[in-house]
């Protein structure tokens, strides 16, 4: 059970991508892989980015579709052919300023469970593979590429008390 205390100190959301971000599935064009993202998911994230968190992306592979879609989302990073996960998360706490409770990861694969032992909120989609429950606070109702980011960050905004503020723009 993950406690609103906990909620109220994460200052940084960051994610995988290929299986959170995407449903995990790769298609090949001719330059580069073809990958589809669920706009929900971008529209929560940059709410968050509105509130003052840091929102950040770290994936195994690297592509052009990453970065466009982290550059249209005006996120703070996008760490790309990283293999090992961990010490790309040591780097973002140091050139940010966090502590790794203050920090929420959200994983799919096996690979991401380095980082899921050292955060504030370790979440996993509902469709990631069955290890992950060790090192998972939450595993989602929702799979990835299917806007996953609604159901952590309104539960994010709810637990931290900024619900309100958060749709206040909505209710004008």
């Amino acid at each position: 059970m993950i406690s609103a205390e906990q909620f109220k100190k994460i200052r940084a959301v960051i994610s995988d991508i290929d299986g959170v971000l995407t449903d995990g599935t790769v298609g090949y064009g001719l330059e580069d892989f073809v990958k589809f993202f669920n706009y929900r998911d971008g529209h929560w994230l940059k709410m968050a980015k509105r509130h003052g968190y840091i929102v950040g992306l770290i994936s195994g592979r690297s592509s052009a579709a990453n970065r466009k879609r982290a550059g249209e989302l005006g996120l703070d990073f996008c760490k790309e052919d990283i293999h090992n996960k961990l010490t790309a998360f040591e780097e973002i706490l140091a050139e940010y300023n966090l502590k790794p409770e203050e920090c929420l990861y959200v994983g799919d694969d096996i690979i991401d469970a380095p980082v899921m032992s050292r955060v504030g909120i370790a979440i996993a989609v509902a469709d990631a593979v069955p290890a992950l429950d060790e090192f998972a606070d939450w595993r989602l109702q929702t799979p990835g590429g299917r806007g996953v980011f609604v159901e952590i960050l309104d539960r994010l905004f709810r637990e931290s008390g900024i619900m309100d503020e958060v749709l206040e723009r909505y209710r004008k």
